[in-house]
């Protein structure tokens, strides 16, 4: 109701359509294009979340920050200080680190796949290493 009194242009199937993504239900391409032109939803089709002008009609704003994540860069600078910290760390201590800070909108796979991401994105700019040859016993170290 917040989000109709706020967003007036709105038909009954753009709150219907609404109303799934707030839910987590999936919707088709057609729909999700249609709520993005609108500038009511974001992320992609598998983990649409409700815009910040939505959140805020239904006084969500915490739950749109939760879904839409922070700036690649918070996460780097998360995993630099810790190795800063600790000198080395492995795969599920880092997964740890990060894993109540990535968006909720993400799955544990999508979790997964971003973390790789990070430290991959780290290694190829030659700020951090593995310590040994074995990849899945190895830590993660600052780069000399």
């Amino acid at each position: 109701m917040h989000i109709l009194y706020d967003h007036p242009e709105l038909n009954l199937q753009d709150a219907f359509l609404l109303d799934r993504v707030q839910k987590g239900v999936q919707i088709e391409k057609k729909d999700a294009d249609r709520l993005r032109a609108l500038k009511l939803v974001e992320g992609r089709l598998g983990s649409l979340y409700l815009s910040a002008s939505v959140a805020k009609s239904i006084e969500d704003q915490a739950g749109y920050i939760k879904n839409k994540g922070l700036d690649d860069q918070y996460y780097k600078t998360l995993i630099i200080e810790y190795l800063k910290q600790y000198s080395k760390a492995n795969r599920k201590e880092i997964n740890k680190l990060l894993w109540g800070k990535l968006p909720d909108s993400l799955s544990d796979d999508q979790k997964k796949h971003k973390v790789h991401n990070l430290l991959t994105a780290l290694k190829n700019k030659n700020v951090i290493e593995k310590d040994g040859e074995n990849q899945r016993k190895a830590n993660w170290i600052l780069k000399d």
